[in-house]
């Protein structure tokens, strides 16, 4: 089968969106599929490549106001047609509900082959960048949601990680129909067990003594870091936490200021870019993990920490509760409030038994997200599609 996806970026380019095409594509290729991934391009122009098998076709990108490294793809009609033609796929997956997603609308009512998207996001986190105060307000988000309705309205079947996901988009009004697929995880390389890569790492990355509490995520505002950073501060007197902070973004100059202002430099320590390779290492270096997201749609990290058997600490909201079970694997906490916040993390690295019965609970459920999973059934619902496609004029790609 020739499966053409669609997403706003891919590696080096870092997101949970990128990492779960990538991986998806690699394992569809070697599954015996063709496939070819159309994302914006890292260096802005235009060109092609292959990534063991996966035949990459970066577009011409603009620059993103609210993410510097995320790029902004940009592709017209005619180019698509080429596309389309050059590539004559047997399926589209669309992971973009930018302007790759939006020019794939347009044209559905011309293809002839079938149409799937997965959805990686909720408007809330698109609002809160659309506002003069990064607060979601309800008008623009209202808008949102009209325009991911229209938009995912125009493809024959949309993908959910989990049930809140789905179940958030059809209470306002979505229609076509749905499935629900982990992002999933490797976890055979996510596991507690230790390996010889875990031996130097504490020095290679200079982690302090003591307890440590990890986030493993972009540095932006929608991850609302600054409530982790309180938290370490709530907890002072206590216990002396380091909050382990690994990841990159356009928000880390102002969480250095928070740090600094609160006096916090000895136990916030930002490691930057870890490459993959190094992760599986750094979760079994920490005690616990936390995230103060509200718009997590299901958290790549969040699962990495599960299957690493570690207790977890989250935000009550959007997806989190789905893998987080409140007092059985780990706390859900009030949204934005660090005081919770603190204290749950105090009894988990305070209460040594607590954490490891929450570490025990969080292996059990890590292990439906197996990626492997993951894969057959995408493998699976490709299949099906195709199987039915679209009633059109003869050719695969568009009508005449």
């Amino acid at each position: 089968m020739r499966i053409l996806m669609l997403s706003h970026g891919y590696p080096p380019v870092i997101s949970g969106v990128t990492l779960i095409v990538q991986k998806l594509a690699k394992a569809m290729v070697a599954k015996g599929h063709d496939v070819a991934v159309v994302a914006g391009s890292d260096r802005k122009e235009s060109y092609e490549a292959d990534d063991q098998g996966v035949d990459l076709v970066r577009v011409r990108s603009l620059r993103n106001p609210f993410w510097q490294r995320g790029p902004i793809p940009f592709m017209s009609q005619s180019e698509l047609d080429e596309l389309l033609d050059r590539f004559q796929p047997d399926l589209i997956h669309d992971h973009d509900a930018g302007p790759l997603g939006a020019q794939l609308a347009r044209l559905s009512e011309e293809l002839t082959i079938p149409l799937m998207a997965t959805c990686h996001f909720v408007p809330r986190f698109v609002a809160g960048y659309l506002t003069w105060d990064r607060q979601p307000h309800e008008a623009i988000e209202s808008v949102i949601w009209a325009y991911s309705l229209w938009l995912y309205d125009h493809f024959g079947h949309l993908v959910f990680p989990n049930e809140t996901h789905r179940r958030a988009f059809t209470q306002q009004g979505l229609t076509v129909p749905t499935s629900i697929i982990s992002n999933g995880l490797d976890i055979t390389r996510y596991r507690p067990d230790r390996g010889a890569e875990d031996d130097d790492l504490a020095a290679r990355y200079g982690l302090p003594a003591g307890p440590r509490v990890l986030f493993v995520g972009r540095l932006m505002r929608d991850k609302e870091i600054e409530v982790l950073i309180q938290a370490i501060a709530a907890m002072r007197l206590r216990v002396k936490a380091h909050l382990i902070i690994a990841g990159q973004g356009d928000d880390r100059q102002r969480l250095e200021g928070i740090t600094e202002e609160m006096g916090l430099q000895s136990q916030v320590h930002f490691l930057g870019f870890v490459p993959e390779a190094d992760m599986p290492a750094l979760y079994r270096a920490v005690d616990c993990f936390a995230i103060a997201s509200q718009c997590e749609v299901q958290s790549l990290p969040t699962l990495q920490a599960l299957a690493t058997g570690l207790p977890v600490v989250v935000a009550d909201a959007m997806a989190l509760p789905e893998l987080v079970r409140h007092g059985i694997n780990g706390f859900l906490v009030e949204p934005e409030n660090a005081h919770d916040l603190g204290v749950a993390l105090t009894r988990v690295l305070t209460e040594p038994d607590l954490a490891a019965r929450m570490g025990r609970e969080s292996l059990a459920l890590a292990q439906p997200h197996d990626e492997t999973r993951t894969f057959d059934q995408y493998d699976a619902l490709y299949r099906r599609l195709a199987s039915r496609p679209r009633q059109g004029a003869a050719s695969p790609a568009r009508s005449a």
